[in-house]
């Protein structure tokens, strides 16, 4: 009999590469997601975070048409399998948005740079603070995209899963504080994992999961709360159909709060 998905932990290789393929397709039927994409799984015994940045025990990448999920079967022995659809789910749902480049996109020449005088460091840092707005920004469409198909529950999961309080990330922002340029990169960083917490909360299934996440967040003052409920905010403002013009809001919020004394 299968195991109660509710309350039951992958626990061994065979069991996550059944899952995996089960909400892989699950996904993509509910999604219509394009027959055109190759799918293709890599598993990886053992999980070492020295790979790449991005490196995770669940990511997956896009190129020519090939969707590639890798998967680290030592780091998610212990996973529930609802979590494991959750990270799934939103990896498909941020691929699927990458298919659209032209719609999910802003132009930041055009849109950014005129917004603010910079060059040199300045500039970087920039680039950096919008790198990590459009990501949240992604994070939320797909994770509209993932309640849509019905699948909110396992996203509930995932986030409960992946929100953990950090003493090292407490001691990291205590030293960047004062400094309120890297300050607000930290801050854009930390909306990536905020927003779809908030969008979960916002429609009324996530409470216990928001005030967890403000409590593993305890250490930020109320105006970095504030600063992060108002991003939410303009970023579920039909960030669909007005990708780019929410991205430009976003930007000019933190350019207001954080950029400019």
């Amino acid at each position: 009999m299968e195991k109660n998905l509710d309350k039951s932990a992958i626990s061994t290789p065979s069991e996550l590469a059944k899952l995996t393929t089960r909400f892989i397709d699950q996904f993509c039927s509910r999604m219509a997601f394009p027959s055109t994409v190759d799918i293709q799984v890599n598993r990886h015994p053992k999980y070492d975070d020295h790979r790449s940045p991005q490196a995770s025990p669940v990511h997956a990448s896009l190129e020519n048409q090939k969707l590639t999920i890798h998967l680290c079967d030592e780091a998610l022995m212990g996973i529930p399998p609802l979590a494991l659809q959750g990270w799934l789910d939103m990896e498909l749902a941020r691929r699927q948005l990458e298919l659209e480049p032209s719609t999910y996109r802003v132009n930041f020449n055009r849109e950014i740079r005129p917004l603010f005088s910079m060059s040199g460091s300045s500039l970087h840092l920039v680039r950096h603070m919008v790198a990590h707005l459009e990501t949240g920004l992604k994070n939320l469409i797909a994770a509209q995209m993932v309640i849509e198909i019905g699948n909110s529950r396992s996203l509930l999961y995932y986030y409960t899963y992946k929100t953990n309080p950090s003493v090292e990330e407490m001691e990291n922002y205590q030293r960047l504080f004062p400094h309120q340029w890297i300050r607000a990169i930290f801050l854009c960083n930390k909306n990536k994992g905020f927003t779809p917490v908030a969008l979960l909360a916002d429609i009324g299934i996530a409470a216990e999961l928001e005030s967890y996440w403000w409590n593993c967040h305890a250490f930020l003052p109320p105006e970095d709360k504030r600063f992060l409920k108002t991003l939410f905010s303009l970023s579920n403002q039909n960030p669909v159909k007005h990708f780019s013009k929410t991205l430009v809001e976003m930007f000019k919020f933190v350019k207001s709060q954080l950029l400019i004394r």
